[in-house]
């Protein structure tokens, strides 16, 4: 699914497109384990939640995947000529 965002604002500056599949952070909704530390998360701590796969991270773990694909999605952008280089 698309989802085209723009800024609050009205300012004209696009923020990425995201899709339904895209990761993202959140904060969570009940009590679980990360994926990959298995250290306990609590309700409404902040996780970063990768629905292609249902696997939660917690803030340690998730934090640098989460910039990579931040990143590459940003180039994707670029590639295709919809982003801006310049602007974060």
């Amino acid at each position: 699914m698309l989802e085209a965002n723009t800024s609050p604002k009205g300012i004209g500056k696009t923020i990425m497109t995201r899709y339904s599949k895209d990761p993202r952070q959140i904060s969570a909704k009940f009590s679980s384990n990360c994926c990959k530390c298995k250290t306990r998360i609590p309700k409404g701590a902040t996780i970063y939640y990768w629905p292609s796969s249902g696997e939660v991270f917690c803030t340690s773990c998730g934090d640098a995947p989460f910039r990579q694909f931040l990143s590459s999605a940003k180039d994707e952008e670029v590639y295709a000529g919809s982003g801006n280089p310049y602007v974060y």
